[in-house]
């Protein structure tokens, strides 16, 4: 379970902001009424982000909690194209910050909440890493033609196999590669939790798990709604949800 955040800008802004947003998430983050809540917050097994620096993605994880950790207060940065992510591990064995999202592989990174099962989840499990690395290593592979419309095709490629993914829970994806961001609300339970909001201004797009901030114009994403987060024209697809 995880929050996530991402901007694409016409300009280089600040992320300090946005790494404000992380820190709250992961202290008082969403969390779905029964679920335990614990001490170290709602969403404190790691943290990760990714950034457009030059022709570059770059990546910082940390196993830590990021509304503890000093790592996270000490970076500084602009930049146009931005990803965060902090998680809620079902797994207390994993907290640490190799399986911490973002994950990066084949040119792009990806941030993911949601569990994949399947051959996915089988592959991960027979390797000892996160079941998004091995998903992103997939999409990497069918998504040779870095288009909008090739993504599309080769993400319902994988989560339309149910051998792939199995009975996953949601694939609420956040995908950065090269000067291209995406965001993908997509569940198969847990609509209260399994959300993503999308916020657009002049030169700038914003996609978070829950509104940052009290701003209005706030809209959430529809189900197997995928987004090209282009700051100058956005634009979407949806991908229908199978049974």
């Amino acid at each position: 379970m995880c929050r996530m955040i991402a901007f694409a800008s016409t300009e280089p802004v600040d992320v300090s902001p946005y790494l404000g947003h992380l820190s709250e998430f992961a202290r008082s983050g969403n969390f779905v009424e029964e679920w335990e809540k614990r001490p170290g917050g709602n969403h404190p097994d790691g943290w990760g982000i990714a950034w457009r620096q030059g022709d570059e993605i770059r990546v910082v994880r940390s196993g830590k909690p990021a509304c503890a950790d000093p790592q996270l207060f000490e970076v500084r940065m602009r930049t146009d194209r931005f990803i965060g992510h902090v998680r809620y591990a079902s797994n207390t064995a994993t907290v640490n910050a190799a399986n911490s999202h973002p994950f990066f592989a084949l040119g792009a990174a990806l941030a993911h909440n949601g569990t994949f099962g399947g051959t996915i989840g089988e592959e991960a499990n027979r390797r000892n890493v996160s079941d998004t690395l091995v998903f992103l290593e997939r999409l990497g592979v069918l998504w040779r033609e870095r288009s909008f419309p090739r993504l599309a095709e080769a993400i319902a490629e994988i989560i339309d196999d149910p051998e792939s993914v199995g009975d996953y829970s949601a694939a609420n994806l956040l995908i950065a590669s090269g000067e291209s961001l995406f965001a993908l609300r997509r569940f198969r339970r847990r609509e209260d939790y399994y959300t993503l909001y999308l916020r657009t201004s002049p030169g700038q797009v914003v996609v978070a798990s829950q509104p940052l901030g009290g701003e209005p114009g706030w809209r959430p994403l529809g189900n197997g709604e995928l987004v090209e987060m282009d700051p100058r024209a956005p634009r979407s697809v949806f991908l229908p949800v199978t049974a």
